[in-house]
């Protein structure tokens, strides 16, 4: 994967780092939900054994909450699709406001993990 100047990795640790926590998050996601067995798409359910169909996705932004940048459970796996939509319908909102992930995804089993993480960790 090559990267241009001037773009946020600034480096190859950065690039590095994205990808540990990309790899972690989608681990994460295949004990939890897919019985490790499959990757799983928390808002429609879709599985897949392998991630080029699906995103890592921060709760909270990359961009305005750098000290959260690389934590493991401040990512979620969605479908590109599913992805695709959550960014189209809130746009430039969902920067601040996490909790239009859980709106996104609905009421479920899901859901309340990340309002669970959500509430712990607060705004800083």
């Amino acid at each position: 994967m090559r990267f241009k100047k001037g773009n946020r990795w600034r480096g190859n640790k950065g690039q590095v780092r994205y990808k540990t926590w990309r790899k972690n998050v989608f681990e994460l996601n295949k004990g939890r939900y897919g019985l490790s067995k499959h990757y799983v798409c928390l808002k429609c359910n879709k599985k897949r054994k392998t991630t080029k169909t699906l995103h890592a996705h921060h709760i909270y932004s990359w961009e305005k909450f750098p000290s959260k940048r690389y934590t493991i459970r401040n990512g979620v796996v969605l479908c590109k699709y599913c992805h695709t939509g959550f960014h189209y319908k809130y746009k430039f909102e969902a920067l601040e406001n996490p909790n239009l992930l859980v709106k996104y995804i609905g009421k479920n089993k899901n859901s309340k993990l990340i309002q669970e993480y959500i509430d712990k960790n607060g705004k800083e």
